[in-house]
């Protein structure tokens, strides 16, 4: 059963569905998938820029020029901030990448199936744990900050992780049903 979405757009109505292949989840997962790719791009460049020396240093701060877009990567040359860039940079690859996992999951006919099941439970701990951590290591141990600034970000992260943990449960309930509705018929 495809479940559809009514877009209107200058008094005519589009119908678009959200499973399946030419859905809204096929186009959510090359949005994703391909930001993703950008983001690899980009962490890869900044890191090719440091080893090879491609910056210039100005009143303490690195400036790293960007290709394609002519614009600069600029902030103070400090150990703690490119740890700090790495691994926010990291950690939204991975992030978009589970995104783009599920929603390549959605595409299919069966939507409840165990690929959307494992990459909804590696997001809920990517989201429950592993942001926690990473925010708590650049909070404290890397930026050296004694109070907690932008909670806001750990509050969503953990937002997050709870409604993918949710729908875990909820796809994992679905699966079951499904399997079993399967042997019955």
């Amino acid at each position: 059963m495809i479940i559809t979405y009514l877009l209107s757009l200058n008094d005519n109505i589009y119908i678009m569905k959200i499973f399946g292949t030419k859905s809204l989840s096929s186009l959510s997962y090359y949005i994703f998938k391909s930001t993703s790719i950008v983001l690899i791009a980009f962490l890869t460049y900044l890191g090719y820029a440091f080893i090879t020396n491609r910056y210039t240093i100005k009143d303490g701060r690195f400036d790293i020029k960007i290709p394609l877009v002519e614009s600069s990567i600029q902030a103070d040359y400090q150990f703690g901030i490119i740890l700090t860039i790495t691994l926010i940079l990291i950690f939204g690859i991975l992030l978009l990448h589970l995104l783009s996992n599920i929603f390549k999951a959605l595409k299919d006919k069966v939507i409840f199936n165990k690929s959307i099941i494992r990459n909804l439970q590696r997001l809920t701990i990517l989201n429950l744990i592993i942001g926690p951590v990473i925010y708590v290591l650049i909070q404290y141990p890397i930026m050296h900050h004694n109070k907690l600034g932008n909670i806001h970000n750990l509050i969503l992260l953990v937002i997050f992780g709870m409604i993918s943990l949710f729908l875990t449960n909820v796809f994992k309930k679905g699966y079951t049903v499904q399997s079993e509705n399967d042997l019955t018929i």
